[in-house]
């Protein structure tokens, strides 16, 4: 499976990519809550644990 944008990749059930991107997003500008949204688990999206796991490095301690 090829990596995506952000390098996750797209599995049978995985995060909505929709909702992933707009986090993201929102947290590359500084807006974006403390604690990341409970995303969906779709047919086709990201994989959970590479999603899981970037969220952890990027909201580690402050």
């Amino acid at each position: 499976m090829a990596p995506e944008f952000h390098g996750f990749e797209i599995v049978r059930r995985g995060y909505d990519r929709a909702q992933v991107d707009a986090y993201l997003a929102l947290l590359v500008s500084g807006t974006a809550p403390d604690t990341p949204p409970a995303f969906d688990v779709v047919r086709r999206g990201y994989d959970r644990a590479q999603v899981d796991a970037r969220l952890a490095e990027w909201n580690g301690p402050r």
